[in-house]
């Protein structure tokens, strides 16, 4: 601890620490701003438009309750309280869907429409500036760790009287990344808590969701403090320290994603959007024509043993909404549960992707742990054709029970409209977002792992 004590001390003193840090804070408080607005203006909105819709339709007038079903209403997605730190696919994904009779509904509205040129440019957000920014401060810290006492000659004075490798790497190391946790860990859990007191609905865990989410930051970092240090130990001048730790940056940060992401996509096809559309309307097309709803009306009858639909003791248009209803469930949770299913397979080898690159095994990490990655909008999309189907259901039901006969016709009103619940959609628990973040976690890991086993094996043959 003495060590680290001395070591850190001498960091504090460096203008490098000063610089990086100040640069840092800047970024990060730019684009946390950025983040803020947005969380505060799109809470205020769903709770405003949220009112609104839920009492346009307790005030409907009374109507037939199919018609009511058609009426519809608009949903929201809440905001995860994290996603001031990484929006993650928010912004790209949509935030509302209108429920109403016979249609599975695109989520719509998405904010990157509305994006500013900082956000375009890929540093809108604090997680932006950490997976791009932070490696080059890592870098910027690291690099002269043991290359500028060798151009200098204190290395060698250093080991002649005695001092273990070991220890004297660590030793700087673990200052080091106790430099970083002051100008990154600390600003990052500072916003955070912020956003967790002020965004932290019932459901979301933002506080352990926060912390988990700074200690994979820090991991990060510490991927690129490790690889600066280890080229400090190899290189002969601290100027080559720089260039070799530079032209890393440039491959692991911006190479490899864009290769791997290519990657990736070939190797794990996706259905498109276009083709599950394409499929759910073929899967329709055969079940609304004339002759096979006159075939199933002729088999409800013959169900029930009778030959006039007065007769009944329900009233068959219902009965018929109801049981097409069903065969429509079942061709949308088929042809989008593939759809989706098919995106979550390609959002799982992202993580593996992490293999080439450090970057794209904590972007996945960020989302997962912030709440904002595919699996919560596919689960609010769910969430929303729960509801809206409940509501068919409801509307379906009360025109079944309630048998028309001799030109009566069914009006109902604001008893019935009640009965619809508001929409209130709870998030992924956490358990299961850990889960998911098990691949991406272990493959950075793993590159701590690898990185400190190399050094370990440099250090033994470090010479001045």
């Amino acid at each position: 601890m003495r060590r680290v004590a001395a070591e850190l001390g001498l960091i504090l003193r460096d203008a490098r620490l000063r610089w990086t840090g100040g640069v840092l804070a800047l970024l990060l408080i730019v684009a946390g701003l950025g983040t803020w607005r947005e969380a505060v203006r799109y809470a205020a909105e769903v709770e405003r438009i949220g009112l609104a819709e839920r009492a346009r339709w307790l005030g409907q007038d009374e109507k037939n309750p199919h018609s009511a079903d058609h009426f519809g209403l608009w949903v929201f997605r809440p905001s995860a309280p994290l996603a001031v730190l990484d929006p993650g696919t928010e912004p790209y994904t949509g935030r509302m869907v209108r429920v109403e009779a016979h249609v599975f509904n695109d989520a719509v509205y998405r904010a990157v429409q509305d994006a500013g040129p900082l956000a375009r440019a890929g540093l809108g957000s604090p997680a932006d500036i950490v997976q791009l920014v932070v490696p080059l401060a890592a870098i910027l810290l690291g690099f002269a760790a043991f290359a500028a006492d060798r151009e200098r000659g204190t290395l060698r004075l250093a080991l002649g009287n005695g001092a273990a490798p070991g220890p004297l790497f660590a030793g700087r190391f673990a200052a080091l990344l106790c430099a970083t946790v002051l100008v990154v860990g600390l600003p990052l859990l500072a916003l955070g808590g912020l956003a967790a007191a002020r965004f932290g609905l019932p459901g979301w865990q933002a506080w352990p969701r926060l912390l988990a989410w700074v200690a994979a930051q820090i991991g990060y970092a510490a991927v690129f403090l490790l690889l600066a240090m280890l080229l400090s130990l190899t290189a002969r001048t601290a100027r080559g320290a720089l260039a070799a730790a530079l032209a890393v940056w440039v491959l692991l940060c911006v190479a490899a994603p864009r290769l791997a992401a290519l990657g990736v996509e070939t190797l794990v096809p996706a259905r498109s959007y276009a083709e599950t559309r394409a499929r759910i309307e073929a899967g329709f097309r055969a079940h609304r024509t004339a002759e096979a709803s006159d075939a199933r009306a002729r088999e409800v009858l013959a169900r029930y043993g009778v030959e006039d639909p007065d007769a009944l003791p329900v009233d068959l248009r219902g009965l018929m909404m109801t049981e097409n209803e069903q065969h429509n469930f079942a061709v949308y949770d088929r042809e989008f549960g593939a759809f989706f299913a098919g995106l979550a397979a390609r959002e799982r080898a992202y993580g593996w992707a992490g293999l080439a690159t450090p970057r794209l095994a904590l972007q996945a990490l960020s989302q997962i742990l912030a709440g904002t990655d595919f699996a919560q909008h596919a689960h609010f999309v769910w969430t929303a054709e729960a509801y809206r189907r409940g509501i068919s259901e409801r509307m379906n039901a009360e025109i079944r029970d309630n048998p028309q006969r001799g030109g009566r016709l069914l009006v109902a009103g604001p008893a019935l409209w009640r009965e619809v619940p508001p929409f209130d959609p709870a998030p992924l628990p956490l358990a299961r977002s850990l889960r998911d973040a098990r691949v991406p976690a272990l493959m950075l890991a793993l590159w701590i792992g690898l990185l400190a086993g190399a050094a370990a094996t440099l250090v033994r043959r470090l010479r001045p």
